[in-house]
């Protein structure tokens, strides 16, 4: 497969799968294997953050050995949400608040140096999640996997919230965070 057939299959898997779960997807198309990102991307990607006003962010794992693109993204992430931050870019525009930023679970954890510190609970959600990682159809291996992972953050999860909650937990997803979550209570 050509490079300019994979690029438009996974294009058609991602857009298939955002329509699957509701969300909207903007595609900045800078490469990928090597992706590079400019000033403009970085510019780009931080009025994109002003526009959508986002109450939380998720991008890659700060390290991955096997994926070197990965680590770029969530930097060009980090980056473009401080831009947006900063009243000095673009003065007397709306600027973006401080939106929580996670990193999702990668494929090999270890090998990443990731420790979720956030279990989200998606039972209820999950039909559609396995609907929309089967728009994956390059990487059906990974279906399966998924599905193990978010098994095992299930129990994960039903673990942590306590024995006598009546949350019937089965799947959830885990997430690093980046920066320091701001809480109004420990329980």
């Amino acid at each position: 497969m050509t490079e300019s057939k994979v690029k438009a299959a996974r294009r058609e898997e991602a857009q298939a799968a955002a329509d699957i779960l509701g969300a909207t997807i903007e595609f900045f198309d800078i490469g990928d294997y090597p992706m590079r990102a400019d000033k403009e991307t970085l510019f780009r990607l931080a009025d994109v953050f002003r526009r959508v006003q986002p109450e939380f962010v998720l991008s890659h794992s700060l390290k991955d050995p096997y994926n070197y693109d990965h680590p770029l993204a969530i930097h060009l992430t980090q980056e473009a949400r401080i831009v947006a931050q900063a009243e000095g870019y673009k003065p007397g525009e709306k600027i973006v608040g401080a939106p929580p930023v996670y990193s999702f679970e990668p494929h090999q954890p270890e090998q990443c140096d990731w420790k979720p510190d956030v279990l989200l609970n998606i039972t209820e959600v999950w039909d559609k999640k396995y609907a929309a990682i089967q728009c994956m159809a390059g990487q059906e291996h990974l279906w399966e996997y998924y599905t193990r992972v978010a098994l095992q953050r299930g129990v994960q999860a039903k673990r942590n919230i306590g024995i006598t909650s009546k949350k019937d937990i089965v799947y959830a997803e885990g997430y690093q965070s980046i920066f320091p979550r701001v809480t109004e209570n420990l329980g």
